[in-house]
């Protein structure tokens, strides 16, 4: 049932003689869980888990107090890896076997999930596996680095694994349980969290092909190929599931919205969900029975939707679509402490939480500001030396030299351009911002009259009128100060519509044409590529090859320093300059984040930009084909950049529109107050 879960094994202990009343309870709790039949578990015995769910937290709880208590003796703890059951570790620490058990919780609230049929639970034995293996990765921390490198199960990224395949299973059981919902809204909803858990089995799968990577022992590759199939599975029997039902969901409405060329969306998903199962069935041997019964029902709904399409709604079939953006609903599946835990955790933050340690918290915030600083200096050295040697134009000229295509920069323009819909977006944009403009413009209008109306009632002057005067006087100053923003807004935004008139053409030329009719705009260009291709093809090939894992490996750096800032600003350490946080928390953020700081710099120094302007300087003949060859396609590709600046100022007039609208219904909430307050 578990794939390639397994709970971690130790030996038996024998506790030396001992009056300690804490170590006495350890030993005796210790010997319950060694003698407990663990396969009952992993069977998916309901009765079983939880009865070792209550042996394994009070353990953790003895072993909190006796990490707090530090007493002296001697006891030695062996525990497996998991996916190597016969090589035992052996430690001292207190810490090892804490984690160790931590672990085999986490695992345990797994199956719990699994197998419990009431939906409230098994999300929340999910939540509380998520929280045992965020525990974990706090007090990893403090065990000897050698021990740990003796476990592949006890890596960050591995634990991190652990943590997005269970809130992946969260997800999907919501949507279990939202997905026979009638109303369409609802239905869109139940998607959009089966996507959600399709994000995560995606993460799932990226941490780990990351163990093997990382600095820790590796799974071995049975159990790893195990793992990846399963992972791969899961992700794509969500991907196929959402596709599909979209699909069917696009079918049902095709009669009522024609103009949306709803049927076309459909066949769009369909083919997605095709393209998923082929690539599964393409990359692992055993054809899962589920797919293939998926397969033939694509296959027979693509049918029967191209005959609709083409004999009944009478609709061309284009070979792109905007599909559906569908709710999104993240950080609904939080981690969440057992109850057991939550009590404790609460006795301990009250007796032990101090205002102090201010100097460490400037030392983790020092680290934080100088992994910003080297990512921005690696950013401009890297892009000092693209430029410089046009590096883009080359590596896109060795891509495209086997066959005539849109190079990667144009077809991103490109394809932002489609996304937005063409012309018929761009005119779709303009109205809603001219709507909302004249909207506010008469919002504004009304609060005037309103405030005019609110003077003329007044009575004699005295020293309460004039305070409301004083007030309606501020709130005419600040309606002028917005309708002078909105006349500037205006003035702006008729350059804007004089920008998109001079690009109306070739808005409607890529919203009407494919990407071959695009390259051939730029053939002689392209041809122009093959032969400096033909000439430099050993020299592109290096330089395409260090291009990308340079870019790879920035990539890595931000997802790096993204981790380390949510781990900084979780805690919190920048908000106040007195804040309680407790000692022993903030050593073991500090220690954390010196250990992320390590890794974050072992990549900063594997990039070697010296080799990457060597390599450049070393293309034959790059002046000569940069001025014929960049001609067509530059002039082009600045016409595609004019048409993505037009829509980005509509975007920010939409923005900007919304902000004011924000601040009009203040003032009309704060004044129709203060009318109501003077009654």
């Amino acid at each position: 049932m578990n794939f390639g879960f397994r709970f971690k094994q130790s030996k038996p202990i024998k506790f030396p003689k001992t009056e300690n009343q804490l170590l006495i309870q350890i030993g005796q709790c210790r010997q319950k869980i060694s003698e407990f039949n663990w396969q009952d578990c992993n069977k998916g015995d309901v009765n079983a888990c939880l009865q070792l769910e209550n042996l394994l937290t009070q353990y953790i709880l003895f072993l909190d107090q006796v990490i707090e208590e530090q007493p002296k003796i001697d006891i030695s703890f062996q525990w497996n890896d998991s996916y190597e059951p016969n090589k035992f570790t052996q430690s001292k620490q207190w810490h090892y076997e804490y984690s160790c058990s931590m672990y085999n919780l986490g695992l345990l609230y797994y199956h719990l999930g699994q197998n419990i049929t009431n939906l409230k639970d098994a999300i929340n034995k999910n939540r509380n596996s998520q929280w045992c293996f965020q525990r974990l990765s706090e007090v990893i921390v403090f065990v000897n680095s050698k021990t740990v490198h003796q476990h592949s199960d006890l890596s960050y990224v591995h634990i991190h694994m652990h943590n997005c395949y269970a809130n992946a299973f969260g997800y999907r059981k919501l949507y279990e349980h939202f997905q026979n919902n009638k109303n369409p809204d609802e239905q869109l909803e139940a998607l959009g969290l089966l996507q959600e858990a399709s994000k995560l089995y995606e993460q799932t799968i990226r941490c780990l092909m990351q163990t093997k990577q990382c600095n820790k022992k590796p799974i071995p590759p049975i159990i790893y190929n195990q793992l990846l199939e399963q992972f791969s599975s899961d992700y794509v029997i969500s991907q196929v599931i959402s596709n599909l039902e979209l699909a069917k969901f696009m079918a049902s409405t095709a009669k009522e919205v024609p103009k949306e060329q709803r049927m076309g969306k459909a066949l769009t998903y369909l083919n997605k969900a095709e393209q998923s199962i082929s690539e599964f069935f393409k990359n692992f041997k055993e054809k899962k029975e589920f797919l293939q019964i998926k397969l033939s029902q694509v296959q027979a709904l693509k049918k029967e939707y191209l005959y609709l399409n083409e004999n009944a709604y009478k609709h061309p079939l284009a070979k792109e679509y905007e599909l559906l953006q569908l709710p999104v609903k993240q950080d609904l599946i939080k981690p969440k402490a057992p109850d057991v835990f939550n009590i404790e955790n609460k006795k301990q933050l009250q007796e032990q939480f101090l205002i102090e340690s201010q100097q460490l918290i400037q030392q983790i915030n020092s680290s934080k500001t100088k992994a910003q600083q080297k990512l921005i200096d690696l950013q401009n050295n890297f892009n000092s030396i693209y430029r410089q040697y046009n590096i883009q134009f080359m590596v896109d000229s060795f891509q495209n030299a086997e066959s005539l295509k849109l190079t990667p920069s144009i077809q991103q323009k490109v394809q932002f351009i489609k996304d937005r819909g063409g012309w018929k977006g761009c005119q779709n944009q303009i109205q809603r911002i001219h709507s909302l403009q004249q909207d506010q413009g008469k919002r504004l209008i009304n609060i005037k009259n309103q405030l005019d109306l609110q003077s003329m009632q007044r009575g004699p002057p005295n020293q309460g009128h004039w305070l409301l005067s004083q007030q309606i006087e501020n709130f005419r100053k600040m309606v002028e100060d917005i309708q002078k923003k909105l006349l500037e807004a205006s003035l702006i935004n008729r350059t804007t519509d004089e920008q998109i008139k001079s690009i109306k053409d070739q808005l409607l030329f890529i919203e009407q044409n494919s990407d071959q009719m695009l390259v051939s705009k730029m053939q002689t260009s392209l041809q122009e590529s093959q032969n400096f291709y033909r000439k430099n093809i050993q020299t592109l090939k290096r330089l395409s090859i260090i291009v990308e894992s340079i870019m790879n490996k920035i990539d890595l750096i931000k997802i790096q320093l993204a981790n380390l800032e949510k781990y900084i600003d979780d805690f919190g350490f920048g908000q106040s300059a007195n804040q309680a946080i407790n000692q022993n928390t903030l050593l073991q953020a500090a220690k954390i984040i010196q250990i992320r700081m390590t890794e974050y710099d072992a990549i900063f120094n594997s990039i070697n930009l010296s080799e990457l302007e060597k390599i450049a300087s070393d293309l034959e003949d790059k002046q000569l084909f940069l001025v014929i060859a960049n001609q067509g396609e530059q002039d082009f590709e600045n016409q595609l950049k004019m048409i993505q600046d037009a829509f980005y100022n509509l975007e920010y007039a939409q923005q900007f529109y919304d902000s004011i609208s924000q601040q009009v219904s203040q003032l009309a909430n704060l004044i129709n107050e203060l009318t109501n307050n003077s009654d």
